[in-house]
């Protein structure tokens, strides 16, 4: 659909906009109220103001010079720096998206297994699988004998 011009709709009026082929067509507004029925990436993440710039997939924690850095071992993490998350909160705020619950990418070393807990390794910034302990953050979504440092998908609890 192409819009060019406004178009003000009257109180508690409603309108279909269609597709047409495109199911990815976006549709902009200053504010916007509706339901949505799905959406295009899998976390829920928050903007907070962090010491440096981190790398998608860098686990995080409150601390350091602003609000967030990477997470040191035997610290609870928050998250996961997002790339893409599905919402957004504060997103007029400075800083990085910080996803805080879902599936993400996740920066881990060692082995994992499917369905473990992952908590801050010895490498800042970096997971590892962990116990269930207060320390975990996420759960592993898949089983990885690789010993390297790598990304992996994980569900941020």
């Amino acid at each position: 659909i192409s819009v060019t011009a406004t178009t003000v709709l009257p109180t508690n009026a409603s309108s279909n906009i269609g597709a047409s082929g495109n199911k990815w067509q976006a549709v902009y507004a200053t504010t916007f109220s509706g339901a949505a029925s799905n959406a295009q990436y899998a976390d829920l993440a928050e903007r907070y103001n962090s010491d440096a710039d981190y790398e998608p997939g860098t686990v995080v924690m409150i601390g350091g010079e602003k609000e967030a850095t990477a997470c040191e071992f035997e610290h609870r993490a928050i998250g996961t720096i997002s790339e893409k998350p599905a919402y957004l909160m504060n997103s007029e705020g400075e800083g990085q998206a910080i996803a805080l619950k879902g599936r993400v990418p996740i920066k881990v070393i060692g082995k994992t297994i499917k369905g473990l807990p992952l908590v801050a390794s010895q490498i800042v910034g970096v997971a590892t699988q962990g116990f269930w302990s207060d320390d975990y953050f996420a759960i592993s979504l898949e089983t990885s004998f690789e010993e390297h440092e790598r990304l992996i998908e994980g569900l941020i609890l």
